[in-house]
């Protein structure tokens, strides 16, 4: 029986052909919040996604866990460098992530499916402009 509802994600660190990042080997274990805040800089919507997920699901904590490849050009072989444990309601509130925004746009969906026939539907972003689409599946 469990008291509490952990959620897990892991960021690897990238490793690109652009210019150079924040090396995490050297930096994690002395300048953690540099190596977040660089993270929150470049990958803020993946992020606030795990967030949402943990507020959503009811985890008390989330366990964020910073991964590096053992060697860059290998892409199989990783190690963990860091783990570091928030809780998701105030991750949120360090990272601007609005609850009421998140639960807004939930309602906004249920409304507007509440008024669309029983069936199965695929909703899609359009990639070239910021507009969903929402089609039914035929049965």
């Amino acid at each position: 029986h469990f008291d509490s509802l952990t959620n897990a994600p892991q960021k690897n660190q990238g490793y690109n052909h652009g210019p150079p990042t924040v090396n995490w080997r050297e930096k994690v274990d002395s300048q953690r919040g540099a190596v977040l805040a660089n993270e929150l800089k470049n990958n803020a919507f993946k992020i606030a996604k795990w967030t949402a997920q943990s507020i959503l699901s009811g985890a008390d904590l989330m366990k964020i866990g910073f991964v590096s490849r053992a060697v860059p050009k290998n892409a199989y072989d990783h190690q963990i460098l860091a783990t570091q444990f928030f809780r998701p309601r105030d991750f949120a509130a360090q990272i601007t992530l609005n609850e009421g925004n998140m639960w807004g746009i939930m309602r906004m969906f249920i409304q507007l499916f509440k008024d669309q026939p029983e069936g199965k539907y695929v909703i899609m972003r359009d990639p070239n402009k910021a507009q969903l689409r929402i089609y039914s599946v035929p049965a």
